[in-house]
């Protein structure tokens, strides 16, 4: 049986904030940042492809990498980043280091609860489903090193 954690304030307002700032900046008064690298991957949780996730690469140390990159796994647990500017998406991710944190949202129901800008996901009764040391973005455990190639990133993260 897996345990949920009830997807506190603070997480929700820091699941709005990442994902209102992905897609904010890159305008044409900042500095012109390197173009996104592919970068792929696939989670598993206790071995088994975790589907219906969101990946969030952080870039650590301030604001010279841009904002960031996210993606949605699918129902093998592979995502592809997609790096947004403005209103821009590009596939992929700027090079640098990232915190990398990974949440699934689950309603009362246990099935998956799909962001929605229009709906809080607090207001839909969804908890968050990963333990925190993978969904909290101040606690993550997880990192990325992206170089000028791209690459691949796996996830192998355990419920306990």
């Amino acid at each position: 049986m897996r345990t949920l954690v009830r997807l506190d304030r603070l997480n929700v307002i820091a699941a709005i904030g990442v994902m209102t700032v992905v897609g904010c900046g890159g305008g044409s008064t900042g500095p012109k940042l390197p173009d996104p690298v592919k970068v792929k991957g696939v989670v598993a949780m206790d071995s088994q492809p975790l589907p219906d996730a969101m990946v969030f690469f952080v870039p650590e140390g301030g604001k010279s990498m841009g904002n960031g990159a996210t993606g949605i796994t699918d129902s093998s647990g592979t995502f592809e980043l997609v790096t947004t500017s403005g209103k821009a998406k590009k596939p992929g991710a700027i090079p640098g280091n990232y915190k990398v944190w990974i949440s699934r949202l689950v309603g009362p129901d246990g099935k998956p609860v799909a962001p929605n800008a229009d709906v809080p996901p607090a207001d839909l009764g969804a908890v968050e489903s990963l333990p925190s040391r993978y969904s909290d973005v101040m606690m993550t455990e997880l990192k990325a090193s992206v170089t000028g190639e791209g690459g691949s990133f796996d996830f192998s993260i355990s419920s306990r």
